[in-house]
């Protein structure tokens, strides 16, 4: 005798909503009217700086993080799918 299995199915999260963020690029020639403009519009000035391979790393890391999410998601829909009643033909 086989027993149908009775596994409810979970409601997906919901996507992200991500907020935007803004790069500034500011080299010798625009320090100081970024520096005044910045001041203006934000107070403080304060550097959070990446080198330029670090910010490669940075892409790629990205792009680890989606390539680990999208194998999570084909994992879980397979499971859903395993556990989904199957209609008899």
């Amino acid at each position: 005798m086989e027993v149908a299995r009775n596994i409810p199915l979970q409601k997906r999260p919901r996507p992200i909503a991500l907020n935007d963020i803004h790069f500034y690029v500011v080299t010798q020639d625009n320090y100081l009217s970024f520096k005044q403009r910045f001041e203006k519009e934000n107070g403080i000035l304060v550097f959070y700086a990446l080198s330029v391979r670090d910010y490669e790393t940075l892409s790629l890391n990205m792009t680890e993080i989606k390539r680990f999410i999208d194998q999570q998601k084909q994992i879980i829909v397979y499971y859903e799918e395993a556990v989904t009643p199957q209609e008899e033909e």
